[in-house]
């Protein structure tokens, strides 16, 4: 699949869409016409670990600490918790509320930070808002695909879509880097999105994320993909679109 286009934020790559999104508005809060029963089964394979830029993964950044997910669930909530050694380094908690006697679902995310140094912990879960915002990405995904309409659109023509959307609300002259250009471009990607969901394509990023290795090795690996770029945003799938250290 297409994927997403992603930007860099403070070293770790997120979907553009969310950034006015989930770090934006610093919550989650989504209505699907789905029972609790089955928003919990579809979010019980729920793993952040899978967001972008896997965090949590590498130790390394953890004062060599492996972290622990656990998966509990307390009356409506949801909590996956993030140990660190015995300590705990945050809390995401999912809270499911039944609306309309049950056949719609309200979806609100809440992160809780531990009580585990920082040294000993993943970079992305140091911070509430930025787990928040990472907790968000796959909580969205997720119900993505509990609702996804079935259209049988395939995966080439929803790229067809994307590449003409894409083409139809470029601002002019091009999409532009700084925050004042970042924002404009995850808006339209925003609506963009939103129009591929309503045709029943994923926009998701689990089968797209790539990582660069095979591109980078010396004499082999598979040739890099094409790069669309307008002005200085880069359309590459799966790779960050823009990196806002540089701005």
């Amino acid at each position: 699949m297409f994927g997403k286009a992603f930007i860099t934020l403070g070293g770790i790559a997120v979907p553009t869409a969310y950034f006015m999104g989930a770090f934006g508005s610093g919550s989650f809060d989504r209505t699907v016409g789905a029972s609790p029963a089955e928003v919990r089964s579809a979010l019980m394979d729920l793993d952040i670990r899978k967001a972008p830029g896997s965090p949590g993964t590498d130790v390394t950044r953890a004062g060599g600490v492996q972290p622990l997910f656990q998966l509990t669930q307390e009356g409506n909530d949801m909590v996956w918790t993030v140990m660190s050694g015995k300590d705990v380094a945050v809390r995401m908690i999912a809270h499911l509320e039944p609306l309309e006697g049950g056949t719609k679902t309200r979806v609100s995310a809440e992160v809780q930070r531990g009580n585990a140094p920082d040294d000993f912990v993943s970079p992305a879960f140091r911070s509430e808002g930025i787990t928040l915002g990472l907790f968000s990405v796959v909580l969205e995904d997720e119900l993505d695909d509990l609702v996804r309409p079935k259209t049988g659109i395939t995966k080439a023509e929803c790229q067809e879509l994307f590449e003409k959307l894409m083409a139809a609300n470029a601002p002019q002259g091009g999409f532009q880097s700084g925050f004042a250009g970042v924002t404009r471009t995850a808006m339209t990607l925003s609506a963009v999105e939103q129009e591929l969901k309503a045709k029943g394509c994923d926009t998701g990023f689990k089968d797209s994320w790539e990582q660069p290795t095979d591109h980078m090795s010396e004499g082999g690996g598979s040739p890099p993909p094409v790069v669309r770029t307008e002005g200085d945003v880069s359309f590459k799938p799966g790779q960050p679109m823009v990196d806002l250290s540089k701005n």
